[in-house]
């Protein structure tokens, strides 16, 4: 049965500690895997460091930001999970990696820290939101990063209602219900595609006209969603332009005031409730860890994810440099890949428990969906291209087989439940 500790996160040192640094999905996955599979003889402790108790599922989160789903929906709760699993989660924060003494040291962001010692280090602590130094931007939008951030846009968008019902003229109702996401991406395209379906109903319910809603995205490329086969692109585009969704292509930001956005062009938009959906950059402390890393901040790692010149330490997800042997660039910042990487990683922690080779990880992108907005979406799997209902129930699915991975039947089915309750 899983031990949840605060403090003295660790028994005495068994012959073989695991540290797994990081509780998103690659970090999740990794210790749901070896708890399920080490056996006794293995002689192994996992141990899992993650401030945090709950995961957060990004994939869906254009649905809580926009409503109706709680935030539950994004949440996967760590108790929960690891409840009868033979892994220790430590609610604290990886401070530093000591490599040559193999230890960590854990703690509070101020408080007594520990240092553990491992046999292992698997460092999976993610990314983080990024936002340019655009004047402003910082000041006066909402990111769309975790469960705290839909909320916060959930606030906003009530505040435009209750202080457009105050107003008697049209042109000042619209002003005050312009809703503008910058960034052209899966994240601001699924935000913007919600934000189109959804409003006009929730003007209707607040006693509002959907006429006065102004829905646009920014986005500085001359197209959107440019991971896509232009064909999906233009799927995209004609769907949020039915929806009548404004699209501001090919035009940089440069700087944004209260309630407004001013393009490199002097062109100004309309943005009382504005979010930036700019991408995202590897976890900034990973680079003070005294581990090789890229200009970018993700730190390198060979093709069996293990540091270089340090093999005991793995390197996993978001905050890895992992380059693609047939073209050696780095990989995307992907759930899927972080995924598979972890579950890869778990294989070979007990192959080398157990004397046996590791294997190099082998990438392979099966297919990627994006929602243009809640039952509606475009993308491609196994070179096959896919749009409409087909393309959202793909998404949906991969969003509740992860449930699957980690929390079992009963979670993936309560998840299930949930988006079919949302489509009535």
């Amino acid at each position: 049965m899983a031990e949840q500790m605060t403090a003295g996160c660790t028994q005495p040192t068994p012959s073989r500690r695991i540290v797994i640094a990081g509780g998103g999905y690659a970090g999740t996955t990794l210790a749901v895997r070896l708890g399920k599979r080490m056996r006794p003889e293995d002689d192994i402790e996992v141990v899992l460091v993650e401030p945090n108790p709950c995961q957060q599922a990004l994939s869906e989160l254009d649905l809580v930001a926009v409503g109706p789903p709680r935030p539950e929906f994004c949440e996967l709760w760590h108790p929960t999970v690891f409840r009868d699993l033979p892994v220790t989660v430590c609610y604290n924060r990886l401070h530093d990696v000591d490599a040559q003494e193999h230890t960590v040291l854990i703690g509070p962001r101020d408080g007594e820290r520990e240092r553990v010692e491992y046999w292992r280090l698997v460092l999976a602590t993610g990314a983080i939101a990024f936002v340019p130094p655009v004047p402003g931007l910082a000041e006066h939008a909402v990111t769309m990063w975790s469960v705290e951030d839909a909320q916060e846009l959930q606030r906003r968008i009530e505040a435009a209602f209750k202080r457009a019902a105050k107003l008697y003229t049209r042109e000042e109702r619209s002003r005050v219900l312009s809703f503008t996401v910058i960034g052209g991406g899966a994240t601001g395209i699924e935000i913007v595609g919600t934000l189109g379906q959804m409003l006009p109903r929730r003007a209707r319910d607040a006693g509002l006209d959907p006429a006065d809603l102004r829905v646009r995205l920014v986005e500085g490329r001359p197209e959107i969603l440019y991971d896509l086969p232009k064909a999906q692109r233009a799927k995209a585009v004609a769907r949020l332009e039915r929806m009548g969704v404004e699209l501001v292509l090919g035009e940089m930001v440069e700087r944004v005031e209260e309630d407004e956005v001013i393009l490199e062009s002097g062109e100004r938009v309309d943005a009382n409730v504005l979010v930036f959906c700019g991408g995202a950059k590897a976890d900034p402390d990973a680079i003070e860890w005294g581990l090789e890393a890229e200009s970018s901040g993700r730190l390198v790692c060979d093709e069996y994810l293990r540091s270089p010149h340090h093999e005991e330490i793995y390197v996993i997800g978001d905050v890895a440099a992992f380059r693609d042997p047939k073209d050696n660039r780095i990989l995307p910042m992907l759930a899927q890949f972080a995924i598979r990487q972890a579950e890869h990683t778990a294989d070979n922690l007990l192959r080398e428990a157990r004397g046996e080779e590791v294997t190099p990880f082998v990438p392979h992108m099966h297919g990627e969906f994006v929602s243009v907005g809640p039952r509606w979406g475009v993308g491609w799997m196994w070179n096959l291209n896919i749009s409409g209902i087909p393309a959202i129930i793909m998404k949906r699915l991969t969003y509740v087989l992860y449930w699957f991975i980690v929390g079992g039947v009963r979670l993936a089915w309560k998840r299930t439940r949930e988006m079919l309750s949302m489509q009535r």
